[in-house]
């Protein structure tokens, strides 16, 4: 008894020490990367959108990479969206930019084929594109940016987990879609516009204007790349105003960070006025506080004489949802050479709270070396058999992680005495996170 008591405390110790460093950034990718997708279920698996009909896969967290060619290899498509089906995380869809179409892969990225090809080439758009039915996911819906010679641009339907698609149109202004989001309360699907329109729909095909943002009234000046809703508040959302040129139209301000506390209907600038974004992204921190991410950009490079648009090669962080914000952008690794290549295409959070950033010169990591953080109440269980007896306070979703930071279990469990068989888990210690709104409780467990 003694042996597995001092055992336990060593790993205590050990993981104390670890989680405890300091975040670090991590250059993991020296290709241009544009967006960035995680395997729900193995958040080890990365997806990285490149240059040149380049796709990158990792099943190691970043540390290796595969490389896998769509088509052939070289020309200026950029990979903007990678989607990996949520159920079947082996199908995987990928469009972009000078792309032309869609393209889906039933193996994980090993072998592809088209699935949409309109009659007329699409672009999708820069921000979020791809959606998928939380309650439904072989229910798909994604945007184009525009329609063809400049016609209103249409969304495409499928509900076959993207074999087939349907063709809607629901607007008739031709305006460009620049992002989807999902507001999980209720499982409404929000589309942004570049000309600070924003529409919702319940049933993911009849639209409704929320509101429309004061923006200049030239879609090809201001634009919204980037739209998110936080998980566990869907009335709490973040968006991300870019411009391209350093001037301001109508004496109206350009770009900056708009929050909604009431779902969408209404939005606030809070920071980071005429200044470009392109990238916004939010994870909850083991303390309850909302940790908030965004990265700015810039289409030009000097222009006429005058310095880069405000915001050009920046990546700031708040930890506590948007009051006070730490600049990154001497932290990060940057490759020596060009600026643009600085320029923030996509911020993902991990579950574990790693953030990774999507930027042409490449893509980085910033974040602990263990999934979940340390924070009190931690308890430590050292089990003598594969069943794990134990009292949880909350109702919620625990999450089991090895000390790698993959995620190898997760279910809801109701609070009370519980049970769990681990049968199908190596020997060895794991970090287990319960989580309702907020983290109800740690462990630590010693699989024998």
């Amino acid at each position: 008894m003694r042996a597995r008591t001092l055992r336990a405390g060593i790993l205590s110790i050990t993981l104390c020490t670890v989680w405890a460093q300091e975040r670090q950034w991590t250059r993991l990718l020296d290709e241009a990367a544009f967006t960035i997708a995680i395997n729900p279920k193995n958040p080890q698996t990365l997806y990285i959108g490149g240059l040149g009909h380049r796709l990158y896969r990792s099943f190691t967290g970043g540390t290796t990479w595969d490389t896998l060619i769509l088509d052939f290899p070289g020309g200026a498509a950029q990979f903007l969206d990678v989607f990996i089906h949520p159920r079947d995380t082996a199908v995987i869809l990928v469009g972009g930019s000078g792309f032309g179409k869609v393209a889906r892969s039933t193996d994980a990225g090993q072998t592809w084929h088209d699935v949409l090809i309109p009659e007329h080439a699409f672009i999708l758009p820069s921000g979020a594109s791809i959606v998928a039915h939380p309650l439904h996911p072989d229910t798909i819906v994604l945007t184009e940016y525009i329609g063809p010679g400049w016609t209103p641009p249409r969304l495409y339907r499928s509900t076959d987990g993207g074999q087939t698609w349907d063709t809607l149109t629901p607007f008739t202004e031709a305006i460009p879609n620049c992002a989807l989001a999902l507001r999980w309360d209720s499982l409404w699907l929000v589309l942004a516009r570049c000309d600070g329109a924003i529409f919702a729909s319940s049933d993911w095909q009849n639209w409704y204007l929320l509101t429309h943002l004061r923006l200049p009234s030239y879609p090809q000046e201001s634009e919204i790349p980037d739209l998110v809703f936080v998980p566990d508040n869907p009335q709490l959302g973040f968006l991300a105003v870019t411009f391209l040129f350093d001037t301001m139209i109508a004496g109206r301000p350009n770009g900056g960070l708009y929050r909604t506390t009431d779902g969408g209907s209404t939005w606030q600038l809070i920071a980071f006025p005429d200044t470009s974004l392109w990238a916004v992204a939010t994870h909850r921190r083991w303390n309850g506080n909302l940790e908030l991410t965004v990265g700015g950009f810039t289409l030009y490079p000097d222009t006429a004489g005058r310095p880069l648009v405000p915001g050009s090669g920046i990546v700031r962080t708040s930890p506590d949802g948007g009051q006070q914000w730490v600049a990154h952008d001497d932290r990060i690794p940057w490759s020596a050479g060009y600026p643009l290549l600085r320029r923030v295409w996509r911020l993902r959070y991990a579950p574990s709270g790693t953030l990774y950033v999507a930027t042409e010169a490449g893509l980085y990591a910033w974040g602990p070396p263990l999934s979940v953080p340390l924070s009190p109440p931690l308890s430590t269980s050292v089990l003598w058999s594969r069943q794990w007896r134990f009292w949880v306070p909350c109702s919620g979703i625990l999450s089991l992680f090895s000390l790698t930071g993959q995620l190898v279990l997760q279910q809801w469990l109701p609070a009370g005495h519980q049970r769990l068989e681990l049968w199908n888990l190596a020997p060895g210690a794991y970090a287990a996170e319960l989580r309702n709104t907020t983290v109800c409780q740690r462990w630590l467990i010693v699989v024998p």
